[in-house]
């Protein structure tokens, strides 16, 4: 009988902090190893048992809801995988395996060539989202801070998620899939009200809609036009302000100056304080250290790193409290951990810290607080002690509030977060409208310094 194993890939995925799951195959002469192109965090992996583990949360919110589906989802598909290779091995002549048998298996089976209708166009929205995901790998991007280069895995991934929020909407409607000319208001009402039931963000609701619309945008023009999905006015993409939370530099101070005994809650401390003093993003935080440290002209240093999102090359200053953090782990900071992880383990350092204080966080979702249980789409506000709502993007929002009340030139401050335009920073900028007027007053008196009197009319 064949054997069939499974493992976890040492290296991590870029664009989505997890690791591909690799495949062994052993029979006789036969020992042959593949990639599945399933990805899953090593918290959810179980090497023993050799698989996916999904976790039974006591309290299940929407967020931890949809990573249980995700990872059953994974789970599923590896079984499947599983039974494909071990049948498909019993149909092929043993006594002569291609070398690269199991890789063009696993190949095929998850990018079959799906069979088209008589025309060569795409009928369906589903359809037309299959075909446009398979572009994807080949085109270059054309606008954007990324023009002319590939499109991201990050990018495609959300593709992806899209055409799954669709395939589970038609699922919930009773239907397989939609034509292209029905792609209109109606449907775009339901499939956003869809999204709302099942604890969507707005701007999340947004990007999918985004999504939707680019996929009908790339249809050839006999079919576009007659889709009133993309037209002017109508369907529009969905976005607000979010109003995320930044630390003061008192609050920062409390952070970094805490004592903390756990070593791996020390290390997270130091990161998110080297976060918050160069404003850098968690995909770049590894990137701090020697290796990109330069010195200008002026014997200044500074990092120097190539950003992950937008690949854009940034200088950022080296403060003295980066300097000593640097210092402490002689210029190579800790080993990068999962995103969730770091934020788990920073909310705990943060409430350690006292940042206790109330704050209401007011988004669009779907409000099934009435009594009529009707389920009214509006902003809906959310109380919270301020240590619950950290993360390790709330240090890049920090860097930009906290150098903006500094009195330091937007621009100067963009050329170091790497924003292209002034809409895009200003949504970092946190303050409220008391700090506006404040930040007016200083700099009133530092411009009119020992104005006592106003002058007298000649």
């Amino acid at each position: 009988m064949p054997t069939i194993t499974l493992r976890l890939s040492s290296k991590t995925d870029k664009a989505t902090s997890q690791h591909e799951i690799l495949m062994r195959f052993r029979h006789g002469r036969v020992d042959q190893y593949a990639k599945t192109n399933v990805f899953v965090h090593p918290d959810y992996w179980n090497d023993d048992n050799q698989n996916i583990v999904i976790p039974n949360w006591r309290l299940l919110t929407n967020e931890k809801k949809q990573l249980q589906d995700e990872l059953r989802s994974k789970s599923d598909r590896l079984h499947k995988l599983k039974s494909f290779v071990g049948s498909s091995f019993q149909t092929i002549d043993k006594s002569n395996v291609a070398k690269d048998w199991l890789k063009n298996l696993i190949h095929d089976y998850n990018f079959p060539i799906v069979e088209k209708p008589d025309t060569t166009l795409p009928q369906t929205l589903l359809q037309a989202v299959d075909e446009f995901i398979l572009k994807l790998p080949n085109r270059i991007q054309q606008r954007g801070a990324n023009k002319g280069r590939p499109v991201s895995k990050r990018t495609i991934l959300q593709y992806q998620r899209t055409k799954t929020t669709l395939k589970e909407f038609f699922e919930q409607s009773d239907s397989r899939d939609i034509a292209i000319d029905l792609v209109n208001q109606t449907f775009y009402d339901n499939y956003v009200s869809f999204l709302y039931r099942n604890g969507y963000k707005l701007n999340t609701v947004g990007k999918h809609i985004k999504n939707i619309k680019a996929v009908i945008n790339d249809l050839p023009r006999n079919l576009r036009i007659m889709c009133e999905f993309v037209t002017e006015k109508k369907c529009v993409k969905l976005s607000e302000d979010v109003d995320n939370i930044y630390l003061t530099e008192d609050e920062l101070r409390k952070i970094a100056e805490l004592p903390i005994q756990e070593t791996y809650l020390d290390r997270v401390r130091d990161q998110f304080i080297l976060l918050a003093w160069t404003g850098c993003r968690y995909s770049d935080l590894g990137k701090l250290n020697t290796k990109n440290i330069e010195v200008t002209k002026n014997g200044i240093r500074i990092f120097k790193i190539m950003q992950q999102k937008t690949h854009a090359k940034v200088p950022i200053p080296i403060f003295p409290i980066t300097e000593m953090i640097l210092r402490k782990y002689d210029n190579n900071p800790p080993k990068v951990i999962s995103n969730q992880k770091f934020n788990e383990f920073l909310k705990i350092i943060a409430k350690r810290a006292g940042l206790t204080d109330e704050v209401t966080i007011t988004r669009t979702q779907m409000d099934n607080t009435s009594q009529d249980k009707t389920g009214e789409i509006k902003g809906v506000a959310q109380h919270f002690e301020k240590w619950q709502c950290v993360s390790a993007h709330t240090a890049r929002r920090s860097f930009a509030t906290n150098m903006y009340k500094l009195n330091l030139p937007t621009l100067s401050i963009m050329k170091i977060t790497g924003h292209k335009t002034e809409k895009a920073f200003l949504t970092y900028i946190k303050i409220s409208e008391d700090e506006h007027a404040e930040r007016a007053a200083e700099m009133f008196a530092q411009h009119y310094n020992g104005l006592k009197t106003l002058p007298s009319a000649t």
